[in-house]
């Protein structure tokens, strides 16, 4: 409805016949009664924190729950650039890496064509080679195999040079689990290690996918790998609304990672043994002044002003500059308070929204006072003569 308050005084001169037998007394309770039983009245957060302090009760304030909300955020990121640190000068390989049955290997002799060979270790443990023959693979480090096979080569071939690549690590793989078409354990494959990749592998993100996603290094999820994996198995797997995600997990936006944004994908270096979890999106509550509060489902890229105009939008008497969201972390809640009108306008960044989240939308006083008394005037007037008055004309 488009508010105009001027239009009770128009029309009201031209229908006081109609209302006189009501009287100024029915109208003024009336009034007070529409204006008390309508819409619950959505406290602002600076009001709830200045009420608390004059109670004796301390409370962070809004800079404070800030800094609290995105602490999370940061201690990731810390955790990555550490393990980004100490795996790029390996790749994605474990420098001591010993070879497993079905792994592939790309061996070549220098300056001995013939002898070029691409090989699977088999279940046995062993490869089949030109002149040598038979050999066990199994367990040995890529430079362990490449002299084992130089000292077999020396009575076919002088100062032989062998050198030895894996293509496919069939026996090391990476678990890619829940909100996905095809969850599995993938290979890690020659040049296809980074995580867009396998999440392709797995079919790519489902419908359900959420914001984020949790990685959990090789490093931390040998610690009770049977657990989690009978833990992630499900095909379904929900984002905790309270926050007790794995504390082994680095958690990462899906829009950084797969560069949802337009930029670059982020870069992580991906070895045997990691997980890759995709939550699902699951839904967060809207309340206070939209027109349509309630639980609503989101997906991989909801944000605040995306649930916010599912939920109908703002009311008149929303008090935009200090819009929460509320996120359950363990056993407490964090609180980011935004203006919408920064979002709107660029200064400030929508916030992605997760399962669980809390959107609440407070009153403004003086905005909900008129909005109250508008509506309920038109309560009365329209009881007053049977019927439904068009307050526009």
């Amino acid at each position: 409805m488009t508010m105009n308050y001027q239009v009770i005084e128009n029309w009201l001169p031209k229908r006081l016949p109609v209302l006189s037998f009501y009287g100024v007394a029915l109208i003024c309770v009336a009034l007070s009664f529409y204006g008390c039983t309508g819409r619950s009245i959505t406290k602002p957060r600076s009001e709830i924190i200045e009420e608390a302090r004059d109670n004796g009760v301390h409370l962070p304030g809004v800079e404070e729950e800030k800094r609290r909300f995105y602490a999370e955020q940061s201690r990731a990121h810390k955790r990555l650039s550490n393990l980004v640190a100490q795996r790029s000068a390996y790749g994605s390989t474990d420098p001591n890496y010993r070879l497993g049955a079905g792994d592939t290997l790309e061996i070549s002799v220098y300056d001995v064509e013939e002898l070029n060979q691409v090989v699977q270790v088999r279940q046995s443990g062993y490869i089949t080679l030109p002149l040598i023959g038979k050999m066990k693979a199994l367990g040995y480090t890529e430079p362990e195999l490449e002299s084992r096979i130089s000292h077999k080569l020396q009575q076919f071939v002088r100062s032989p040079e062998v050198n030895i690549a894996i293509s496919n690590y069939e026996s090391k793989k990476v678990s890619v689990l829940g909100a996905v078409n095809q969850p599995g354990a993938y290979p890690l494959k020659k040049g296809q290690n980074s995580i867009v990749e396998l999440i392709s592998m797995a079919g790519g993100l489902s419908e359900r996918a959420g914001s984020y996603m949790n990685f959990i290094p090789a490093e931390y999820a040998r610690q009770g790998q049977g657990k989690m994996m009978g833990q992630y198995s499900s095909r379904r797997l929900h984002s905790s609304p309270t926050g007790g995600s794995d504390s082994r997990a680095i958690e990462l936006p899906l829009t950084d990672v797969l560069a949802m944004n337009g930029d670059i994908p982020l870069s992580i270096p991906v070895r045997a043994g990691d997980m890759i979890i995709i939550p699902d999106a699951g839904q967060v509550m809207v309340e206070g002044e939209v027109e349509k509060r309630g639980a609503y489902d989101i997906a991989t890229r909801t944000t605040l002003l995306g649930a916010l105009a599912a939920a109908g939008g703002i009311t008149y008497s929303a008090k935009v500059d200090e819009v929460e969201v509320i996120r359950n972390k363990g056993q407490g809640r964090t609180r980011l308070v935004v203006n919408l009108e920064e979002i709107l306008s660029g200064i400030e960044s929508d916030v992605p929204l997760r399962n669980g989240d809390i959107i609440r939308v407070p009153s403004h006083s003086g905005r909900r006072l008129r909005q109250d008394t508008f509506d309920s005037i038109t309560r009365i007037i329209n009881f007053g003569v049977g019927g439904s008055v068009n307050m526009a004309q």
